[in-house]
């Protein structure tokens, strides 16, 4: 049912005027989808190739190392009353430290609990499952059904949301409950918003400690592939959807992690952050690489299984070099998304990277 929920919601909004939108309403729409796309399939459990949000092996967890770790080191205080511009062109501003806090998408709570923010969330929305301890969260609502009333008995001195939720937005500003949205576009973009989240909630120390991890991982990940020649390089096709087909493209932080990883993105002639694309097109392109968020599992299993008519001769298909990928560390825009680019790299790389099947 959600599926067929979530197949509508693409076709309704990219189908009209014979293409995709473009810019922010887009990527407000992709990532809506995405929460709602990786709450159904178990985003955060194990995919068909096995590749969990765990199993980078190359350092500790972002979330992990940031949690409860703020207050040991050096770093400017946030001074209040406080005021910036969010994603959404809106000025915001706090008149005291955050102490209450309400987070509704599960970038963002993976954010606050990395940065060590986490003993001051008091609710979640549905769909957010990481790190364990929200497990025990009062659960707000989802996207489209967010329990207002619920929220207002939080007490809440401060609201994150993500792009996309206008309407959202407009109800807690009725309520007089300050909310910020988050949106990030680009994956130094996914950086800035974890710092800007540090300053905003008064935790920039550990804000600041996850950033230097996730840019030092990501910069291993780069000097590993950096001498390879732009001819040998891996050409990949990202599917964020299936029905109609949807990739990523310059402009979205998942085109970001395939080209960290060292891939050539098929797509990245498009100009566009999460454009539509023909089959005849991938098959032209011949990706060397497919990979599908793993709550596409009927994509997943008919490409392994060479179904998808048309598909049979590409590259990927042939050679059996389709993979799932964990949606909560590739979809998310948080500290895990270095996990999604190891993942990659593991993938597109193996004889570099250990573990890459």
């Amino acid at each position: 049912m959600m599926a067929r929920f979530v197949r509508g919601l693409w076709a309704g909004r990219t189908r009209r005027g014979g293409g995709p939108r473009r810019g922010g309403a887009l990527v407000a729409l992709l990532l809506l989808v995405a929460l709602l796309v990786t709450a159904c399939g178990g985003g955060g459990g194990a995919t068909p190739d096995g590749a969990g949000a765990g199993g980078s092996g190359a350092g500790s967890s972002p979330a992990a190392a940031g949690e409860g770790q703020a207050s040991t080191e050096q770093a400017p205080r946030t001074s209040y009353p406080y005021t910036l511009t969010d994603d959404a062109g809106r000025q915001v501003t706090l008149e005291r430290r955050p102490e209450r806090i309400v987070s509704l998408a599960p970038s963002n709570t993976e954010i606050l609990f990395a940065i060590g923010a986490g003993d001051r969330v008091v609710g979640v929305d549905s769909f957010s499952d990481y790190p364990a301890e929200v497990q025990e969260l009062p659960k707000v609502g989802g996207l489209t059904d967010t329990n207002y009333e619920q929220i207002v008995a939080l007490e809440p001195d401060l609201a994150l949301t993500i792009g996309g939720t206008e309407e959202q937005v407009a109800k807690l500003e009725e309520l007089d409950i300050p909310v910020v949205v988050i949106q990030p576009a680009t994956l130094d973009d996914v950086l800035d918003r974890i710092l800007r989240i540090g300053e905003l909630v008064d935790a920039q120390a550990g804000a600041r400690r996850v950033v230097e991890d996730m840019r030092s991982r990501i910069e291993a990940v780069r000097q590993r592939v950096a001498d390879i020649p732009e001819d040998q390089r891996v050409r990949v096709f990202y599917e964020v959807w299936n029905d109609p087909l949807m990739t990523v493209g310059p402009g979205g932080f998942i085109h970001d992690v395939i080209v960290a990883a060292g891939g050539i993105n098929v797509a990245k002639g498009t100009g566009q952050p999460w454009p539509q694309i023909s089959l005849e097109e991938v098959v032209r392109q011949d990706p060397r690489v497919i990979v599908v968020p793993a709550s596409l599992k009927t994509s997943y299993e008919e490409l392994k299984a060479k179904r998808r008519r048309g598909w049979e001769g590409i590259t990927a298909v042939e050679q059996g070099r389709v993979y799932a990928i964990d949606d909560a560390v590739i979809s998310r825009p948080g500290p895990r998304l270095v996990e999604g680019l190891e993942q990659l790299a593991r993938w597109f790389y193996p004889d570099r990277f250990q573990g890459g099947e």
